[in-house]
């Protein structure tokens, strides 16, 4: 009998890491669902002094480190402001999640007429068609607060009510902790206020979306002509993105000012792997904000170096004390299934070394494991006890199992049966013939029963009914044959005899009528 070694090691291996993960030897945490272990670091950072940033003008400034929100730097960043119009970002932000750029947008009589005719804006009218990616063309470029108005009318299916509730929910969802949000332009409402944290959440998951990237990096843009309007040639407001003033590394941003709001400035910037988002809120002039700006950037990238954990660990560090150190000998580190997610950083001031980061490490058990990569935890880093970055580990399943989430999304697609597939939790069928391991969920919904009991009722319809046109058809052959057909044969009979008696009898008298 031929054994397949590697589908048996691989068997194995699944089977270790869902023991080690369930029996962790970290037992003391009050959470059984999850088990910690801690890697210490190897210097005392107790008197660590983390650097102090440049004064600045705002009277609110953050900069965020993208890739993990690692705070770089702030300066009263809790603190209640007006944003005026980078509250555009949100708006921006919500219309890519929530729709396909090709839709085409109409402005409705409210966008045109309800907001401000001395704003920014761009002329475009009530019944005016664009496709949505135009409309955030104009939006982030031109800062066009009627458009805006249009796009959240868009995205809620017309109702401004239930755009700004969805503002607000999605800026708590990125833990917000200081903003109501009560229109989509950022145009003037005593309600209507954030704070310099809260923007940096907001910018920082704006700019993991690559559509809204491009637009914001985007210098000069052209709105094709439209139902009612000729073309529409569009220019940055971001003095670092339109270039009148020069930042290394700038890849976007959003301007604002109202007379409440004074000047609001949000920038995105990249150098030596560093994403970095600046924020400077309530600043007297615009070249103050980017004075700021610019400062508190330098500061960020001066005193912060960024490492991909990716190419600083590995699966078989010595380092890590249980599931990794644990793990079966046999499996050469480049063949494991165990890895760690991409795209993951450590974000550490330029004296430290990477090494000197503490490590707590996350073990979470699986219930169904999936083909690809599995999520059984998490290594996430501190230094000096502030998080520095995280990165996720994964287990890769080769299997292609078909998962219970898999089946109710497929279902009744597959036009089968779910206890032909699935094993029935009192007799231990398992879930196709190739192997035994692959985890089986039973399907005994009432829908499903029903549907099934359904099935045998009608199948059991056409037997019964051809039964009842079969016996009714032997009754009535029956009732002919004995009511019409035998006695019709027996008066027959006695009509032939007696026509023979009548025949024979004439033919007697003919001939002795003839012989005398």
């Amino acid at each position: 009998m031929k054994v397949n070694l590697r589908k048996y090691f691989r068997r194995l291996l699944a089977f270790t890491v869902t023991v080690i993960i369930t029996v962790s030897p970290a037992t003391a945490y009050a959470d059984t669902n999850t088990n910690k272990e801690n890697v210490p670091s190897t210097v005392d950072v107790s008197d660590f002094t983390w650097p102090t940033g440049p004064e600045v003008y705002a009277d609110a400034a953050i900069v965020m480190e993208a890739s993990t929100g690692l705070i770089l730097y702030e300066k009263d960043i809790y603190d209640k402001h007006y944003p005026a119009s980078i509250t555009k970002i949100l708006t921006t932000l919500l219309a890519i999640e929530n729709c396909n750029l090709n839709e085409t947008m109409t402005m409705s009589h409210a966008a045109e007429w309800d907001v401000d005719f001395n704003s920014s804006r761009i002329g475009l009218v009530e019944g005016e068609s664009l496709s949505l990616k135009d409309a955030l063309y104009a939006v982030m470029l031109e800062s066009a607060n009627e458009v805006s108005f249009g796009v959240g009318e868009h995205v809620a299916k017309g109702s401004m009510t239930d755009f700004t509730a969805m503002m607000n929910a999605r800026a708590k969802e990125l833990g917000c902790v200081n903003s109501n949000f009560v229109n989509p332009n950022g145009l003037h409402d005593d309600n209507h206020y954030t704070c310099a944290y809260d923007m940096a959440l907001i910018s920082r998951a704006a700019i993991m979306l690559p559509e809204f990237r491009t637009i914001t990096g985007t210098r000069t843009y052209t709105i094709p002509a439209t139902n009612k309007n000729v073309a529409r040639p569009l220019a940055n407001h971001h003095r670092f993105i339109r270039k009148t003033s020069n930042y290394d590394g700038a890849i976007g941003g959003k301007t604002g000012g109202t007379t409440e709001a004074k000047t609001t400035l949000v920038t995105y910037a990249e150098r030596n792997g560093l994403t970095l988002i600046a924020v400077v809120l309530h600043v007297d002039t615009g070249l103050h904000a980017y004075e700021d700006t610019a400062k508190i950037l330098d500061f960020a990238f001066d005193n912060y170096a960024l490492y991909r954990i990716e190419d600083t660990e590995g699966v078989n560090n010595s380092a890590f004390t249980s599931l990794f150190k644990d793990f079966p000998a046999f499996v050469k580190p480049d063949q494991s299934p165990l890895r760690l997610s991409s795209n993951s950083n450590v974000v550490l001031p330029v004296t430290a070394d990477y090494k000197d980061a503490e490590k707590t490490i996350t073990y979470t058990p699986v219930k169904e494991f999936v083909h690809g990569n599995n999520v059984i935890g998490q290594i996430s880093y501190s230094y000096a006890g502030k998080y520095v970055g995280s990165t996720d580990i994964l287990y890769y399943n080769q299997e292609y199992p078909l998962t219970k989430a898999e089946f109710d999304a497929q279902w009744p697609n597959y036009l089968i049966p779910p206890e032909l597939i699935f094993k029935d939790s009192e007799t231990n069928v398992t879930l196709g013939s190739e192997s035994s391991d692959k985890e089986d969920i039973p399907v005994t919904s009432k829908t499903t029963k029903e549907k099934d009991s359904k099935k045998q009722g009608s199948s059991l319809v056409k037997p019964a009914l051809l039964g009842i046109i079969a016996t009714v058809i032997v009754l009535l052959v029956g009732y002919y044959i004995l009511f019409i057909e035998l006695p019709h044969r027996k008066r027959r009979r006695r009509y032939h005899e007696n026509h023979k008696r009548r025949m024979d009898s004439m033919h007697r008298n003919y001939r002795e009528d003839y012989i005398e």
